[in-house]
């Protein structure tokens, strides 16, 4: 288990999920969420040497990209160093919820990833990536209160968030990468 391997995975996923993103971010945003995460993958992908994950946040730019970056550091460094995962991403998880001035219930990526800390506790991914998957799927109903979801007629009520979104494929390509190892 490499962290190599997790990066070019990811980017492949990412590779086939970018319009789908960008479907679902183009009813609540400005529709370039796989996009945006694609191109930090690409360069996260390709990178020889130093931290892939702040190689994405250098390409993919903007508040997305320190935001995701954030969780994709944690995720390095457990692969490269066997940092606590669970501890990693709780870290990632309160600077997105005091960066972004959010909390779960918002409609973001922390309804996915505060479960999924959570459920963590307990040293279980696939129950963290099915606690993830709740969460993403609890913002469908859910009106944004930040981000540019917030602005667009309802807050997004009625569409999934995409960064939820992307925080069940981050675990879920995590898991698929321990289970190759």
């Amino acid at each position: 288990m490499t962290v190599e391997s997790f990066f070019v995975r990811l980017h492949e996923t990412f590779t086939r999920e970018m319009a789908h993103l960008n479907t679902l971010d183009a009813a609540i945003g400005d529709g370039d969420h796989g996009s945006t995460m694609l191109r930090g993958l690409t360069k996260a992908a390709a990178a020889e040497d130093g931290s892939r994950a702040k190689a994405f946040m250098r390409a993919s730019g903007g508040a997305s990209g320190t935001l995701f970056g954030l969780i994709l550091i944690a995720i390095e460094a457990h692969l490269d160093n066997g940092a606590d995962l669970t501890d990693g991403l709780q870290t990632a998880c309160d600077r997105i919820c005091d960066l972004g001035e959010v909390k779960v219930g918002d409609k973001s990526m922390v309804d996915a990833l505060a479960p999924a800390v959570a459920a963590l506790q307990g040293g279980d991914l696939a129950a963290a990536i099915t606690a993830a998957a709740a969460g993403r799927d609890s913002t469908k109903p859910l009106v944004a209160r930040r981000g540019r979801s917030q602005y667009v007629e309802n807050g997004g009520k009625g569409h999934i968030d995409p960064g939820a979104v992307s925080v069940v494929i981050f675990l879920e390509t995590l898991a698929q990468v321990k289970d190759a190892a």
